[in-house]
């Protein structure tokens, strides 16, 4: 082989070495490309060309329904009636809900209950706490209505149920009815089998 096909086969060979490299450096540079984490632009704009999410309602709260015959009126004027009660020593509980009643529960601690007699200084006592709040401003009821109980704690028994009109009640209080005619004006009911036999006191 002589200098000159030498030359050239050196010169093919320094070519095709060239043209490798340069395949090699642009398929790295390819990959590059490919691997290389988006900029802040690119994902702006992908982020713009993406649909909008679909629009959710807001949900509405569900209110939450009032206990029925109650209101905020009506317990605070309820706590009042227990308070004016225990400051008359009568043993029990009140409930004034939205029927125009005044409903008092007293249990009878000192004396057995025979009759409206029995009964009648504790009834007094109820009805002067009822008509205490009515002056206080609590005037959301038409009638008082006391259930009177007694025997021992675990088996305490109703014994009368004594209902008052208010308007006979704001006569009594202003004077112009005394004692017993308001007493002659109260409705009494006694439930069926509450008398005993005998009265015996509360152990």
């Amino acid at each position: 082989m002589n200098s000159s096909q030498s030359e050239r086969v050196y010169r093919l060979m320094i070519t095709g070495l060239g043209t490798v490299a340069l395949i090699v450096l642009i398929a790295v540079g390819a990959v590059f490309v490919a691997i290389r984490p988006p900029t802040a632009q690119q994902i702006a704009a992908t982020l713009t060309a993406l649909p909008p999410p679909p629009a959710t309602a807001t949900p509405t709260p569900t209110p939450i329904p009032p206990v029925p015959g109650t209101s905020p009126e009506l317990l605070v004027c309820q706590r009042e009636a227990g308070r004016a009660m225990n400051a008359r020593d009568l043993v029990g509980a009140v409930n004034l809900s939205d029927d125009h009643a005044l409903s008092m529960n007293w249990v009878s601690t000192d004396a057995a209950i025979l009759g409206l007699d029995d009964a009648l200084p504790g009834i007094v006592r109820g009805l002067e706490a009822a008509l205490e709040i009515w002056d206080q401003g609590c005037a959301l009821y038409d009638r008082v209505e006391i259930d009177v109980y007694d025997g021992p704690r675990d088996r305490q028994t109703q014994r009368l149920r004594v209902k008052a009109q208010i308007d006979d009640l704001l006569k009594w209080h202003a004077g112009e009815y005394g004692e017993q005619e308001l007493v002659a004006r109260l409705e009494v009911e006694q439930p069926l089998g509450a008398r005993p036999e005998a009265a015996q006191p509360i152990p």
